[in-house]
């Protein structure tokens, strides 16, 4: 009886060691884990704190600052342990390289930025995190834009694109508008642009309904300043895709960025808006030959010129004279020949005052050429020796700058048009002297104008001189 009292006695004490061992070594893995626990709770505590930080210094404009606490973190980090903490740390990266490119480096900081943004992608959780998901894709297409400005245009455009449309799967007008306004202007800048390298009339057609939702959201009310800009954009669309319908939307596009762009408040802009609404009647007046359509041109030139002083903007000032030339011979045209093609050639000369040779030579050559034309019109109407003796010396000093070698085109056209000048002056005075000028001309022309690639100019420069001839013998 003793005997089985101690084995019992024995087994228990066993059992309680055993379930003492198991109970301390469940209390030490308690403690080890709620350390551990704890260690990376302040750990992560510390991290994000960090970031808030970089992030406040990134909203400051202290870029340089913020990169550093940015790339230092990235060092530490375990992106497969925080995903979320590793994808918002990379897009702040991304962040702040593409404000280092406004200012230096731009080329490689915007790659450095999109490398950024695609790898904040891979772990940004789209169910999850759509807000993020949806900001990274925004960034990412913008940075892809100024990329395009530099480096591999259409291939950064159509990255652009994609990265925008993706956004815009999450910014909704309702839940986002300013967010959705944004995307859906940068997307159609983004089409704008690809429309310069191929498709325009499709890629512009892809804008213009971009910039209209943008426009949703950009009212004259809220966003004055987009709005305007917006409608410029719209007008230069819808010029670029022509047709009178589309000119009419460009006009009214115009007019509605006029609303804001004022002379007083934004004059550089004002003046850019009125020399494109000009562009618009222009074409409008072509198309229609609608006289009043080109009178509203010119009184939009007009309203430009209010900016452009021949002292402070001398050659956007002779561009617009050039135009408003264009403009009185178009006028010419349709009603008071004589007098339009006489302000034709005072814009001409007004143009001329600024566009001397030595600084603006191919906007002296095609202004002199310009001035010519219009003498030209306006000898069948005034037929004195003196218009054609202006139209001679314009076409000449045009030849100043047009060489054989280098404006062959433009050289041959410019001497066929000196030669029918002097064939003409001919009539009046010094007929031998004169004839011998036309024909000296029309045989420049004619070192040109070859049977195989110009064969009809040929054949009028030939039948010009075979009159010559009749004419001397």
């Amino acid at each position: 009886m003793p005997l089985d009292f101690d084995m019992y006695r024995c087994m228990w004490g066993l059992l309680g060691g055993v379930i003492g061992a198991v109970l301390a070594s469940i209390a030490l893995s308690v403690i080890y884990y709620f350390s551990d626990y704890r260690k990376e709770k302040l750990y992560k505590i510390r991290m994000l704190s960090r970031i808030d930080t970089a992030d406040m210094l990134l909203r400051e404009n202290m870029t340089t600052d913020a990169l550093a606490i940015f790339n230092d973190l990235l060092a530490s980090v375990q992106k497969e342990k925080a995903p979320e903490i590793y994808a918002h740390i990379k897009s702040s990266e991304g962040k702040c390289y593409f404000n280092l490119s406004l200012s230096k480096d731009r080329a490689e900081n915007l790659i450095k930025a999109i490398q950024a943004y695609e790898e904040a992608l891979k772990f940004t959780n789209i169910l999850k995190f759509p807000d993020n998901y949806a900001l990274a894709q925004y960034n990412l297409g913008d940075a892809y834009l100024k990329l395009s400005e530099l480096y591999q245009k259409e291939d950064s455009l159509a990255r652009a694109i994609s990265a925008f449309q993706e956004a815009l799967r999450l910014y909704t007008l309702e839940k986002h508008p300013t967010n959705y306004a944004v995307a859906h202007n940068n997307l159609g800048q983004a089409y704008k642009a690809l429309s310069e390298l191929r498709d325009q009339d499709d890629n512009l057609m892809k804008m213009i309904p971009s910039i209209t939702e943008a426009l949703r959201i950009y009212t004259i009310e809220t966003y004055p300043a987009n709005y305007a800009a917006a409608h410029i954009s719209l007008g230069h669309a819808y010029r670029a895709l022509g047709e009178e319908e589309n000119f009419l939307n460009a006009v009214e596009a115009f007019h509605k960025a006029l609303r804001v762009y004022t002379a007083e408040k934004f004059p550089g802009e004002f003046a850019l808006a009125q020399k494109a609404l000009g562009e618009s009647y222009v074409a409008l007046g072509k198309i229609k030959s609608d006289a009043e359509a080109l009178i509203n041109a010119s009184s939009a030139y007009g309203r430009a010129l209010m900016i452009y002083s021949p002292e402070k903007h001398p050659a956007e000032y002779a561009e617009i004279k050039d135009r408003l030339g264009g403009i009185y011979r178009l006028l010419a045209r349709l009603r008071d020949a004589e007098d339009n093609l006489m302000k034709a050639v005072q814009s001409y000369d007004e143009a001329l005052a600024i566009y001397i040779p030595e600084i603006f030579p191919a906007e002296y050559a095609s202004v002199q050429n310009n001035t010519g034309e219009a003498c030209r019109a306006l000898f069948e109407i005034k037929p004195e020796a003196d218009v054609l003796l202006k139209e001679i010396k314009a076409y000449s000093e045009a030849l100043g700058i047009w060489n054989l070698r280098d404006n062959p085109v433009e050289y041959a056209a410019a001497q066929f048009n000196i030669g029918n000048a002097y064939k003409t002056l001919a009539r009046f005075t010094g007929k031998e002297e004169n004839l011998a000028r036309a024909e000296n001309a029309y045989h420049e022309a004619l070192k040109v104008y070859t049977a195989e690639k110009f064969p009809m100019d040929r054949r009028e420069v030939v039948f010009a001189l075979e009159k010559i001839r009749k004419t001397i013998s």
